[in-house]
């Protein structure tokens, strides 16, 4: 079965460069939220001698950790609610130029589009924010450990 791009957004709107800018702003949200990354690896070069010695360190929460990583991902969504009503909006004036559209599939062709980008900004965001938190989890863990040999050293 052959997708027809043609029905997934209104007439002269190009259903597949808009999933391709989807997809790029998916991408560079990926990219952005590697800041979480940057904050991680800051923190654990500061930490890691100190609970290596033996010595209670001060450790951020993983939100604050986490900051502003997942913004992209809000603004894509927040982007397809833009585009959703460019779309009504091209809708209303291919109407007025030409014959309109039965009503469902006039929702469709408006609709189709923005709601497979939230989508895909929802997976993304959800597999990224777990992801981290598994890291964040197992960097925790690491310190715990590193910690505890000290003091099993020392005693």
């Amino acid at each position: 079965m052959k997708l027809d791009w043609k029905v997934l957004a209104p007439e002269g709107v190009s259903a597949k460069k808009e999933a391709a800018w989807t997809g790029a702003a998916v991408a560079a949200s990926t990219l952005w939220s590697l800041t979480f990354l940057l904050r991680l690896r800051t923190e654990r070069a500061a930490a890691e001698p100190e609970s290596a010695a033996g010595r209670v360190v001060s450790l951020m929460s993983f939100h604050t950790m986490l900051g502003t990583a997942l913004l992209g991902f809000y603004l894509v969504a927040l982007g397809m609610a833009v585009l959703a009503m460019w779309h009504y909006a091209k809708l209303r004036q291919n109407a007025k130029k030409e014959r309109a559209l039965d009503p469902r599939e006039a929702h469709w062709r408006a609709l189709t589009m923005p709601i497979l980008g939230i989508c895909a900004a929802v997976t993304a965001t959800t597999v990224v924010y777990f992801v981290y938190r598994g890291l964040f989890a197992s960097y925790r863990e690491h310190l715990s450990e590193l910690f505890n040999a000290a003091l099993h050293l020392e005693g």
